[in-house]
């Protein structure tokens, strides 16, 4: 195991790039490894986004009906308004 490996950064749930805060409700400590897997994986979308890119990407795999459903039931709010899913001091 590396050195790199053990150790921790700090990471910001809803991203400073889409109006995230640095308060406590939005920070976590991750290591190192996992920031930037996480950073690689999901590029700053929140975590709507996240899901409905999972979706698209399994649309082979999912019943028509499930996938419609999950689109539907994930995009029936406005997922680029952070305001609807987080907390106010989490958002500047």
């Amino acid at each position: 195991m590396s050195k790199l490996e053990n150790q921790y950064s700090i990471h910001h749930i809803l991203p400073r790039s889409q109006h995230g805060t640095s308060e406590s409700c939005n920070i976590e400590l991750l290591k190192n490894t996992h920031h930037r897997a996480i950073h690689t994986l999901f590029d700053n979308k929140m975590i709507a986004e996240q899901l409905i890119r999972t979706v698209e990407l399994s649309e082979k795999a999912l019943r028509d009906d499930v996938r419609d459903w999950l689109l539907e039931t994930l995009t029936s709010r406005d997922i680029d308004d952070p305001y609807l899913r987080y907390k106010n001091e989490c958002i500047k």
